[in-house]
């Protein structure tokens, strides 16, 4: 074999050892992250700085602290893959916010937001959950920052093409946008019925009675839910949700502390490993609440302490001051 060619092949062995070291990173970071250890994944995803997926990974924890370090990274994964539908998507939502927080430069962060999901919509077409961000933009914004009614109705029939159930919903949504509650109301109702053997339409009722403080109705709307079948992703997210809302429906209600109680231990024993879930160390905030209120305050406190400790800052916070009261 010649010098030159062993070299090769040695460069190649030694590129497979670094894309598999990386992947294990990536992948350390991600179990990190869904553990609730947000500072070490944040460390190990950027130790994967030049990784697209790593960069999205950063935007999207950055999100809920720090919005302009998460316009940072999301512009490095748009720029690292033009094509990536998913980088636009949740570029759309970061630049959302960074409008919804900004005076001098909310119309240009707009421009942006709207663009995105455009761009996400082009890029995968047939993707529902894109398309719901693109109509909820122009439902939320208004017409001088690019809101259009027009559009967001599109946008309602494509989605009601692709999946009845998902057009349904987005009529639903569409219509609480415009204060047509009772219209909404409706349809829910209608929904309720025509889906009567899975949660999802059941949890947007309970979410609705509780965001009007309903705290009673709400709760057996959330019960009803989480006794219903669970045979598709969207349904187990609905599901486990419930599960969630109805310990948080208890407490702030102040009702039914034991099945909330119940509930919450359910979430975090059985609730599976997928997006769109409430991150499990909230809901053992929200359990630690009604043990307070269930007269279980060294169970609370307990809690409240190892919460304290967490990576999360704002879940830290509320802890230490939940735990000082007991």
């Amino acid at each position: 074999m010649s010098i030159n060619l062993a070299s090769k092949i040695l460069f190649a062995g030694c590129l497979s050892l670094s894309s598999l070291a990386s992947a294990d990173t990536l992948e350390q970071a991600v179990v990190a992250l869904k553990a609730g250890q947000t500072e070490q994944a944040i460390d190990l995803f950027k130790e994967q700085k030049q990784n697209p997926e790593a960069m999205l990974y950063l935007a999207k924890i950055y999100m809920d602290t720090d919005l302009d370090e998460a316009e940072d990274w999301i512009e490095k994964a748009v720029k690292a893959n033009l094509n990536d539908a998913q980088a636009y998507y949740v570029r759309g939502a970061i630049m959302g916010r960074q409008a919804s927080g900004s005076i001098f430069s909310a119309l240009s962060y707009a421009e942006k937001s709207v663009n995105s999901f455009t761009k996400a919509v082009e890029l995968q077409p047939d993707s529902i959950k894109y398309r719901k961000g693109l109509m909820q933009f122009h439902t939320g914004a208004p017409s001088i920052a690019g809101g259009d009614l027009d559009i967001a109705k599109v946008q309602m029939e494509k989605i009601r093409l692709l999946d009845p159930k998902a057009g349904l919903e987005a009529e639903i949504n569409y219509e609480l946008s415009q204060d047509n509650d009772a219209l909404a109301d409706a349809l829910l109702q209608q929904a309720k019925q025509t889906y009567k053997d899975i949660p999802d339409f059941f949890l947007q009722a309970g979410m609705l009675h509780q965001q009007k403080e309903n705290y009673q109705a709400a709760f057996e709307e959330l019960t009803m839910a989480i006794s219903k079948k669970a045979e598709t992703e969207e349904s187990v997210v609905a599901k486990y949700n419930a599960l969630y809302q109805l310990g948080r429906t208890a407490v702030l209600g102040e009702i039914n502390i034991n099945a909330g109680i119940k509930a919450l231990h359910e979430f975090i024993d059985e609730g599976p490993d997928m997006d769109g879930l409430a991150p499990k160390p909230w809901a053992e905030f929200r359990l630690a609440n009604l043990m307070a209120l269930n007269s279980q305050t060294l169970e609370a406190k307990t809690i409240y302490l190892r919460l304290a400790k967490t990576d999360n800052k704002e879940l830290a916070k509320q802890a230490k001051k939940a735990a000082k009261r007991i």
